[in-house]
């Protein structure tokens, strides 16, 4: 005889079969009932659990419609309506909800959102709730939120009233009358009665921002009205008025000695917003992009924005949070858009240089850039935002696509099956492989560790229960899994993936609900958006654990101090083995005895506890277990001390291999010898390189200055400029010196690994001390970098770059150069800064000198290429330069204007 859930889902599976998919969205609760005979409230009962298991699937309208996922899986395409209405379910979830496109209402703001939430929908008015954070954190958006959020629900209909109390601080009187009305003569200028923000907000919302500011008065008269629901108007003695308005304040300081304990105590919620450090990478990231994909809308214009630019922006937003973020985002837009960069071109570049100088210059900027590009690209016009990010994204979903495929294949044809098992246990270790390896978004994180002890826990618990081979092998891989998924996934679909949720649940029942208490246990560490995309992705790390098992005659266990220490050995070598072969057990620091057997109690459950059983423990301690595991397990023991994972792959070798037990132990432990090596450096001369494009005498003049005001404790080495661009790090100054630092007048040589400081960097403390000091710390400390700093900038005057010159009257060379400098500027369009007019100065005099000594630079590389696509720019020069040509009879040569080029070609745009 069918059970009554049996007789439901078999109802249901007929009818789903007949059903007019063009037309019709499922099967209802009363239709099986009134077909088998059962009550109603039991069918739903029994629909929602099969819902649940992913057996049905459920369309929640009014009433609400089931339809059988394996009838669904076989005919998709039969069911079009229902295909409309899955497919416009995610956004008409999130429609009704203001707090949907929040970033990260599912992470660093969700716990946010849900008081704030609980805040509103509390009888009979809400919950009077204080949002506490530091300037600029959303603390006004979330509370405008919570208002519309209200409203959608139905929980309130009158306004939204706003009053930030820091503005009416130093009038305590008027504020209250803002607050809560007056009544005519109640002071001077009250000539008429007027009513207050309270009744204003009344069915609605009052928002008080800055409420540290008010008055003690004033909040004992909030705190009455929180009390009772009844206030007086100034001036007022006798008569009460009500309202219903719902309360909402923020402060910056939850702790300020100008709140009234009896006024706090009156807030029953206080939530507190994170600041922008406090946000995960990935939200930091989505608002930046969000704000400049806002900027890009208004100026109509798409965006490159350099990663650089990101770095900076990630690491160094401190005070003003969010806020500042927008004001640097639309600040650094502007610049570009002031310059002219883009012309008319509709993308433009945002460069370090674009940013706010008071940013930029800000005392504790981190300007130390990682490797990882993280550059983004906006697309104004189809709304789209390009990152590593969503490229990230993409590949998540390529490997969905790639798992949904082999799960599809498992069903349709059984002599393929062996094939597709190889194939999901190879893109298994692929998927592992990339988020190990090629991620590199690592990080351990509290929400991390959570998650890992989450699932050792639900592992254990079903293991014990399904007897599956595995006890806790593999969970920080399966974790690093389960983050990846949840830092990337979106709201796209995957093509096929109920069916192969179906297939899954049909070949193998027990994995599958493994897979569902998986993610009903993560569902109470983070949002988790699609159900099936995370039972996809488990199912098939599971899957392929188990398949890669083979028989052995021997089990083997690593035990070890520390979070995440053991369970690292054992899934390094069972992957480099290809097999399970180790379970990991990571134990605190403070564990006893009696904590580690309790362990192996549990895991001894789930094997034969017959055959031989290999240990191996980190520390000698550990040994004293071997008394007590004589009662608790009946094969022979086996313990390895100074467990690593080198010991463990040979051990693990060995157990593949079937080698006798004893012999093993012994083989292992008398095998790995420590190995040493000494290696000895020839220590290399610490020295800086000077180099400028326009040439050695400009170099070793610089040479000579750094020289000075080092006191010749510093080798200084004067080095050409492209033979350091063409040879690179392989030039054969970097074999015979360890080359600190580089300091030069223009471009940067690009040098991996060696730190480049230019003649604006030289002069500006906050960029060049960090430099001197990481180079050369034994040597520099604040007073003599303060000292070299003031002999730098005496240096770097023009009237010292000039008495340098050796045949030219220095006066009046400068006063020429300055001429021409100022020609060039008018004729370019451009008004250069203070420094690159020193570097531009410096440049023009030394060759004012070498052409009137008839020795002018002649080797500019690719001169025609210059000649032929910015003979405009040498045109400008010449005209600039006429005046002296004419004086000197002299002809500057292309070449020498090449140089020219070279200084300016990447501070400013120029044209050909």
């Amino acid at each position: 005889m069918l059970t009554n859930r049996e007789k439901v889902l078999r109802s249901l599976s007929e009818k789903s079969r007949t059903l007019d998919g063009a037309n019709t969205l499922g099967v209802t609760a009363n239709e099986i009932a009134s077909a088998i005979g059962i009550q109603r409230s039991t069918v739903s009962l029994y629909l929602n659990e099969l819902a649940k298991s992913h057996d049905a699937i459920k369309i929640n309208t009014r009433p609400v419609y089931f339809i059988d996922g394996h009838v669904y899986a076989q005919d998709k395409e039969k069911y079009r309506r229902i295909n409309q209405h899955l497919a416009q379910s995610s956004s008409e979830k999130n429609a009704g909800d203001p707090f949907a496109g929040l970033i990260g209402i599912d992470g660093s703001l969700r716990n946010v959102v849900e008081q704030v939430k609980s805040s509103v929908i509390y009888p009979p008015n809400g919950l009077p709730s204080l949002l506490v954070g530091d300037s600029g954190v959303g603390k006004s958006m979330v509370a405008h939120l919570a208002y519309l959020y209200a409203k959608k629900k139905g929980f309130c209909s009158g306004n939204w009233v706003v009053l930030n109390c820091a503005e009416y601080a130093n009038n305590p009187e008027l504020l209250s009358s803002m607050l809560f009305g007056h009544v005519k003569g109640a002071f001077t200028g009250a000539d008429n009665e007027k009513s207050g923000l309270l009744e204003a907000a009344r069915d609605g919302y009052l928002f008080l921002d800055e409420v540290h500011r008010l008055t003690p008065e004033n909040q004992e008269k909030l705190f009455q009205f929180m009390d009772k629901g009844i206030y007086r108007k100034v001036g007022e003695t006798e008569l009460n008025h009500t309202s219903n308005a719902r309360l909402i304040f923020a402060t910056t300081e939850r702790e300020n000695a100008d709140f009234l304990q009896t006024f706090l105590r009156r807030i029953p919620l206080v939530i507190q917003i994170p600041n922008f450090q406090e946000r995960s990478r990935k939200e930091k990231m989505a608002l930046i992009s969000v704000l400049f994909l806002k900027e890009a809308k208004i100026i109509r214009k798409n965006l490159n924005v350099n990663s650089q630019v990101i770095q900076l922006l990630l690491n160094n937003v401190n005070k003003g949070n969010i806020g500042k973020l927008s004001n640097i985002v639309k600040l650094s837009c502007a610049k570009v858009l002031l310059n002219g960069q883009s012309g008319f071109q509709n993308t433009m570049e945002i460069k370090i240089e674009d940013l706010p100088e008071d940013f930029i210059k800000q005392k504790d900027a981190v300007i130390n850039f990682p490797e990882k590009d993280v550059s983004i690209q906006i697309d104004y016009e189809n709304d789209k935002i390009n990152s590593k990010n969503t490229s990230e994204s993409d590949k998540l979903y390529d490997f969905a696509g790639s798992i949904t495929r082999i799960v599809m294949s498992l069903e349709t044809d059984d002599d393929k099956n062996e094939r597709a098992s190889d194939q999901l246990s190879k893109l298994s270790n692929q998927i592992i492989d990339y988020i190990s390896f090629e991620l590199n978004d690592s990080r351990q994180t509290v929400l991390t560790e959570y998650i890992e002890s989450a699932l050792k826990s639900v592992l254990s618990n079903m293991y014990l229960n399904f007897g599956l081979n595995q006890f806790n092998s593999g969970t920080n891989l399966l974790t690093k899994l389960v983050t990846y998924i949840n830092n990337y996934e979106d709201v796209r679909m995957v093509d096929n993936l109920i069916e192969a949720n179906m297939v899954i649940k049909k070949n193998y029942n027990n994995q599958y609900k493994l897979c569902l208490m998986l993610v009903e246990s993560l569902k109470h560490q983070f949002t988790i958006k699609n159900e099936m995309l995370y039972c996809l992705f488990l199912f098939n790390f599971l899957f392929s654990q188990e398949n890669q098992l083979i028989s052995r005659e021997i089990n083997a266990v690593i035990i070890s101090h520390g979070y995440s220490t053991a369970s690292s050995i054992a899934t390094t070598v069972n992957r480099l083995l290809g097999n399970y072969v180790y379970e990991g057990f990571d134990m605190p620091l403070e564990a006893t005895v009696s904590d580690i057997l309790r362990k192996l109690k549990e895991y001894f459950k789930t094997i034969d506890n017959e055959k031989n059983l290999v240990i191996l423990v980190d520390m000698g301690s550990l040994t004293k277990i071997q008394d007590e595991l004589k009662l608790i397990y009946a094969g022979n023991i086996g313990i390895i001390t100074n467990v690593t994972t080198q010991i463990a792959l040979i051990v693990g070798n060995k157990i593949m291999n079937n080698e006798a037990f004893e012999k093993l132990v012994r083989a292992a432990a008398e095998g790995v010898v420590p190995e040493y090596a000494f290696i000895h450096q020839e220590k290399k001369k610490s020295v800086i390189l000077t180099t400028c494009i326009a040439g050695i005498g400009a170099t070793k003049y610089l040479q000579e200055l750094v020289k000075k005001n080092t006191n010749g404790e510093i080798p200084i080495i004067a080095e050409d400029y492209y033979r350091l661009k063409e040879k690179g790090i392989s030039d054969d100054i970097f074999k015979k010196y360890q080359v600190k630092m580089i300091i030069g007048m223009d471009d940067d040589p690009e040098i991996e690994g060696i730190p480049y400081l230019s003649v604006e960097g030289l002069i500006n403390r906050s960029v060049g001390d960090k430099i001197f000091l990481k180079a050369f710390p034994r040597i520099f400390n604040d007073e003599n970098l303060e000292k070299m700093n003031k002999n730098m900038i005496r240096a770097f005057t023009v009237d010292s770059i000039a008495s340098n010159l050796s045949i030219l009257n220095p006066e009046q060379t400068v006063d020429q150069v300055e001429h021409c400098v100022k020609k060039m500027e008018r004729s370019l369009g451009v008004k250069l800064d203070v420094y690159l007019k020193v570097s531009l100065y410096m440049h023009l005099c030394f060759m004012m000198e070498r052409i009137i000594l008839k020795e002018p630079n002649m080797d500019y590389p690719d001169l025609d290429n210059l000649r032929q696509c910015y003979g405009h720019f040498i045109k400008i020069v010449k005209d600039a330069f006429s005046d002296i040509q004419h004086y000197y009879s002299i002809e500057i040569p292309d070449s020498e204007i090449g140089f020219i080029y070279d200084i300016l070609k990447n501070r400013m745009s120029i044209n050909g």
